[in-house]
C-alpha cells in the first residue's frame, strides 16, 4: 500500500448543502429539419421539486454585507496575481470564527502568515461555490492578519471555462458572551498587484492557464503576517458588486479578453464537498545529476522549445547526499545548466516544493513528469516534454523556500539550475499531496498477487482522481468527464462509502448542458466551449462527445440507485429530459441515430476500436437503447412520469430492432458493425462495446450468448477492443455470461504489464504508454477494482437506496476474495475462501438490507434462508435477511 493510511478516516464536520444547476429554457429545438415537440412538458408535473424558470433559493449562499472586491483597475491582465490583506483586532475570547471565501480564479488563504487552504473548487462561473473557513482555534487575542494570494486566469483553463476576476470574504466572530461581529471583504481591505509574478504571462498549454514564473527577490516578505508595513504599492480595494448572493460573473468588472457582460442570473453557493486535505510527502530520491551545454538562450527555449537549444554535457558521479540534502557547485559557465532528477515512490497529485540555498539571481526551472528514463539509460536530458509542465523560480541571496502555486501530477521532479555562482544546497524536496477527505477507505483483497497489485494501483488512482470533483487526473486536463470517467461513481459509492463527491459530479456536470440539449462532455472546461468554434472552421476532428451525454444518464441513475436521494437530481433530471428530446428527434429515416456529420458533436465510443466512424453506429445505438431502458426510463418512473417512461422504453426497443435489421448477421449469429459496408471494407468487424450493450441491455437472443462469449474470449483480429477506462463493459458482459476466469487472464496479460502499474502504482490511460511522453499514467481506468465487487463477488444494487441487493458470486480460480461493499446501511462484508467444489462464503449483511443470493440450483439452500422462484433453470435465488452473519458452503461455485 502507499504511504496514506488505508484505514477509516474521520470526515470533517462540514455542513452538507445541495448545490444546484440553475435555470434553462425549455423552448423547442430543431434538429435535422425536424421540429421537436416539447416532450419535457411532463416536467411541469406538480410533484416536481423545482420551477425551471428560477434558481432555488434554498441553495443560495448570501454573504451580505460582504462585497465583491478587486484591484482598482480598468483592465485585468490574464495570469495576474494579487495579494489581498486585512488586519483586525480580537479584543476578547471567542466561541467560534467561521465563514466563507470565494475568489476567481484560484486563491491561497493565509492567517497570520500560515497557509490555511487552497481553492475554490472548479465551478461553473454562474454557480460558483464558496469554500468554508473555520478559524475558531486559530485566532489570537490582539492583532490578526488575513491574507489571500489570488490569481485571475483570464485565459480559459481545463477546469475553468471563463469568468471575471473577484474576491469575496465573510467571517463571523461569536464571542464568549454571545455577541457577534463580522470581518468582510469591502473597500477597507488592502490589495497589491503581486510583482513577484509577471502580469499577463502566457498560457502553459491549451488546457492549463497558469505558466508560473516567480521572482523571490520581489516577494514582499511577511506581507500576510503581523508587523508588516504597507508601502505605496498597496492600494485600497475597489468594490465591483454588492450582490453577495451572486458570483463574480455578475459584477461590473471589465472582461477585456472576451468582452463579456455581467450575467445577472448567477448564484453563489456553498461548497458541496469537504475541503481537500494537504499531506506533506518527502519520499524523493535523487536518481541522476548532469550538466547541459546551452546553444541558445535558456529563456528562449522555455518560451518556444527551440530545436537543438542544448546538448547533454556530462553525468555527475559521487555527488554529496545526506538524507533529504544535496550539495553541488554551480557550473563555471553561464551557458551551462545543472540538472537534478528526483523520483518519488509513487505517483501523486499536489504541490511540489523544495528549498535552495544559493546566490542571488540563480534561476531554477522545476519540471514535473509522470514517467522518465534517466539520461544514462538513453532518456532525455530535460523532461520539458509534458505539456510545458514547468515553473520558473528566481532566487534571492541565501535560503529560498519554493512551492508551486497550482498543483501538479508528479512522479518525477527535475530541477534545472542556472546562473548560479558558488555552492548550491538543495533540501526539503517533496510534495504537498492533495487527498480527498474520504469517510472510509476500501477493504478488498484476493489470493491473486497480481490482482492485489492492480487493486492497490486502482486505489491510488482513485486518490489521484478525486479532488473537488471526479477528474481524469491532472497531468493533462484535470476535467470531470462522464462516459468512461463516470464509472468511478461505482468505486466511490461501494468502495469508499462516498456519496458527496458523486453528487457534486452529477450536479456540476449537468450545468454544462448547451442550448441545443446535449451536455458538454466535460464541464467546467474552456476547451469544450472552444471546440464549438473550432468545428465551424474545421480546425479539429474533435467535437463535444455526444456519447458522454449518454453515459451521464447512467451516472445519474447509478448515483440515485446507490443513495435513493431524488433531491440530488432535482436540477440534473430536467436536463436529462432535454437531452432525451434531442435523442428522440435525432433518429433518422432508418430508425437509427447517426454517428457522422453531427455538426459540433462527435462520437467517442472507444475510438481506437474502430477503423471508421460509421462503425460506431451499431454500438452507439445499443448504448442509447440500453441507457433508455436501464437508466432514463427508470428515473422517469421514479419521478412519477409514467407516460414518459413508457415512451422511452418504446424508443429503446425501436432502436434495437433497427440495429438488428442493419447489423445482425444470422450466419454468424452476431452483430457485425460494418455489415452494410463489408464489400467495400473487404472484411467483417465486431467490437466489444456493441456486444456488451447487446448483452447487458437484455437485447441479445438467448441462442446468441454462446457466440458472443466465444467472440469476446477468442479475441479474433476483427474484434475492436475497449481502452482501459471502458473495459468494465466487457467484464460486466463476461460476468453476465458466466466467465470471470477470462478476466483474471486479462489482468495477467494486459493490466499487469502496464508501465504505470509497474512503476507508478496507478492505472494509465491507454494500454501502451511510454516514459517522457504526454501519456497519462494516472487515469480512471480502474476496471479491476469494479470487477472485484461487481463481477467476482457479483454484487448489484436492485432497489434505489440499497435496501435490496442481488449477489451472484463467481470467484473463478480465486481461492480468497474478501471485501467490504459499503451501503447506506453500513458495510456488506464478503469473504469467500477455498477452491471450486469446496468453498466457504461468509456474508455479514447490515440491518435494513435484504440480499438475494444467486447460486447454482444444485447448491443446498442455506438453513434459515428462503428460496425464491424466479423461473431460472440453472440458478437458485435465496433471500438472506440483514442484521446477521451467514456462513454458506458452496460445492458448485
Amino acid at each position: 500500500m502507499s504511504e496514506f493510511n488505508a484505514g477509516d478516516q474521520s470526515r470533517r464536520n462540514f455542513l452538507r448543502v445541495l448545490s444546484t444547476t440553475g435555470a434553462f429554457s425549455l423552448m423547442p429545438i430543431s434538429f435535422s429539419g425536424v421540429q421537436a415537440r416539447e416532450s419535457v412538458e411532463a416536467v411541469k408535473h406538480s410533484d416536481f421539486p423545482l420551477k425551471l424558470t428560477e434558481l432555488p433559493k434554498r441553495k443560495e449562499l448570501d454573504l451580505s454585507p460582504a462585497s465583491w472586491i478587486w484591484f482598482p483597475a480598468e483592465r485585468i491582465l490574464p495570469n495576474s496575481f494579487f495579494h489581498f490583506r486585512k488586519v483586525f483586532r480580537l479584543e476578547r475570547p471567542i466561541q467560534s470564527a467561521k465563514g466563507w471565501i470565494q475568489a476567481e480564479s484560484r486563491y491561497v488563504l493565509f492567517l497570520n502568515g500560515k497557509r490555511v487552504q487552497f481553492g475554490p473548487a472548479p465551478s461553473d462561473p454562474r454557480y460558483a461555490e464558496a469554500d468554508p473557513i473555520d478559524f475558531s482555534k486559530n485566532l489570537k487575542l490582539g492583532e490578526n492578519v488575513l491574507g489571500a494570494t489570488v490569481v485571475y486566469f483570464g485565459f480559459g483553463d481545463g477546469a475553468w471555462p471563463a469568468g471575471k476576476a473577484g474576491f469575496i470574504f465573510k467571517l463571523e466572530l461569536v464571542y464568549q458572551d454571545g455577541e457577534k461581529a463580522l470581518v468582510i471583504s469591502d473597500e477597507n481591505w488592502s490589495v497589491q498587484q503581486a510583482k513577484s509574478w509577471p502580469a499577463g504571462k502566457y498560457k502553459r498549454w491549451y488546457l492549463r492557464a497558469l505558466q508560473e514564473e516567480f521572482d523571490n527577490r520581489l516577494y514582499p516578505e511577511g506581507w500576510n503576517d503581523i508587523g508588516f508595513s504597507e508601502d505605496h504599492s498597496w492600494k485600497k480595494a475597489k468594490v465591483f458588486s454588492n450582490e453577495a448572493n451572486k458570483t463574480a460573473l455578475s459584477s461590473s468588472i471589465s472582461d477585456y479578453l472576451y468582452d463579456s457582460g455581467g450575467n445577472q442570473n448567477t448564484q453563489l453557493r456553498e461548497r458541496s464537498v469537504p475541503m481537500i486535505l494537504e499531506k506533506p510527502i518527502n519520499q524523493f530520491q535523487l536518481k541522476e545529476a548532469h550538466t547541459l551545454q546551452w546553444n541558445t538562450s535558456i529563456e528562449e527555449y522555455f518560451d518556444f522549445k527551440t530545436e537543438d537549444a542544448f546538448e547533454a554535457d556530462r553525468i555527475l558521479e559521487g555527488f554529496s547526499e545526506e538524507v533529504g540534502k544535496w550539495d553541488f557547485e554551480a557550473p563555471q559557465s553561464q551557458s551551462q545548466g545543472l540538472v537534478l532528477s528526483f523520483e518519488m515512490q509513487e505517483h501523486a497529485i499536489g504541490w511540489p516544493y523544495f528549498t535552495i540555498n544559493c546566490s542571488e539571481g540563480t534561476i531554477v526551472e522545476m519540471m514535473v513528469q509522470q514517467g522518465h528514463e534517466l539520461l544514462k539509460r538513453g532518456g532525455p536530458a530535460l523532461i520539458n516534454n509534458n505539456f510545458n509542465s514547468w515553473t520558473r523560480f528566481i532566487c534571492k541571496e541565501g535560503e529560498n523556500q519554493f512551492m508551486t502555486f497550482d498543483y501538479e501530477s508528479v512522479k518525477w521532479i527535475q530541477l534545472h539550475i542556472h546562473h548560479a555562482v558558488g555552492s548550491i544546497k538543495i533540501s526539503n524536496l517533496g510534495i504537498l499531496r492533495r487527498i480527498y477527505d474520504f469517510s472510509s477507505q476500501p477493504i478488498v483483497e484476493t489470493s491473486h498477487k497480481g490482482f492485489n497489485q492492480l487493486l492497490e494501483a486502482c486505489i491510488n488512482t482513485v486518490w489521484n482522481n478525486s479532488h473537488d470533483t471526479i477528474v481524469d487526473c491532472v497531468g493533462r486536463e484535470r476535467q470531470q468527464y462522464s462516459g468512461d470517467i463516470g464509472h468511478i461513481i461505482h468505486a466511490l459509492h461501494f468502495g469508499f462509502g462516498e456519496a458527496q463527491l458523486p453528487y457534486r459530479f452529477v450536479d456540476t456536470y449537468s450545468q454544462g448542458i448547451t442550448l441545443d440539449g446535449f451536455f458538454m462532455d466535460s464541464w467546467p472546461a474552456y476547451d469544450r466551449l472552444n471546440r464549438l468554434a473550432q468545428r465551424q472552421l474545421d480546425l479539429t476532428p474533435w467535437g463535444v462527445l455526444l456519447d458522454h451525454s449518454v453515459g451521464f444518464c447512467y451516472d445519474c441513475w447509478h448515483h440515485y440507485l446507490y443513495t435513493g436521494k431524488k433531491d440530488d437530481l432535482e436540477e440534473a433530471f430536467p436536463r436529462l429530459l432535454r437531452f432525451y428530446d434531442l435523442i428522440k428527434n435525432s433518429i433518422g429515416a432508418e430508425g437509427l441515430l447517426p454517428v457522422e456529420n453531427l455538426g459540433v458533436n462527435a462520437i467517442w465510443m472507444d475510438t481506437d476500436s474502430y477503423k471508421a466512424d460509421r462503425d460506431k453506429q451499431c454500438a452507439y445505438n445499443l448504448y442509447v437503447a440500453a441507457m433508455l431502458k436501464q437508466a432514463l426510463a427508470p428515473l422517469a418512473g421514479e419521478f412519477g412520469f409514467d407516460a414518459l417512461q413508457k415512451e422511452m422504453l418504446e424508443i429503446s426497443m425501436q432502436l434495437v430492432k433497427s440495429v438488428d435489421a442493419k447489423f445482425y448477421l444470422a450466419s454468424e449469429d452476431l452483430l457485425i458493425i460494418n455489415l452494410p459496408w463489408i464489400e467495400q471494407d473487404g472484411e467483417k468487424r465486431t467490437c466489444e462495446r456493441s456486444l456488451a450493450h447487446w448483452v447487458l441491455g437484455g437485447f441479445v437472443r438467448e441462442a446468441s450468448k454462446k457466440t458472443v462469449l466465444k467472440e469476446l474470449t477468442s479475441l479474433p483480429k476483427r474484434l475492436g477492443r475497449c481502452y482501459p477506462a471502458n473495459t468494465i463493459w466487457t467484464y460486466w458482459t463476461l460476468s453476465a455470461l458466466g466467465n470471470t476466469e477470462f478476466i483474471l487472464k486479462d489482468f495477467d496479460q494486459r493490466w499487469l504489464n502496464m508501465l504505470s502499474v509497474r512503476e507508478n502504482n496507478t492505472i494509465q490511460e491507454h494500454w501502451r504508454a511510454e516514459k517522457d511522453t504526454q501519456n497519462q499514467l494516472s487515469h480512471a481506468g480502474i476496471a479491476p477494482f469494479y470487477a472485484a465487487y461487481m463481477c467476482f463477488a457479483g454484487i448489484e444494487v436492485i432497489r434505489p437506496g440499497g435496501s435490496l441487493i442481488r449477489m451472484r458470486p463467481q470467484p473463478a480460480t480465486l481461492e480468497r476474495l474478501k471485501l467490504a461493499y459499503r451501503t447506506a446501511f453500513g458495510p456488506l462484508e464478503f469473504d469467500c475462501q477455498g477452491t471450486k467444489g469446496n468453498r466457504r462464503l461468509i456474508l455479514s449483511i447490515p440491518s435494513g438490507v435484504t440480499l438475494h443470493l444467486e447460486i447454482p440450483s444444485a447448491e443446498q439452500v442455506p438453513s434459515g434462508a428462503e428460496k425464491i422462484d424466479t423461473g431460472q433453470k440453472d440458478i437458485a435465488t435465496v433471500r438472506l435477511a440483514g442484521g446477521k452473519v451467514w456462513r454458506i458452503d458452496l460445492l458448485f461455485v
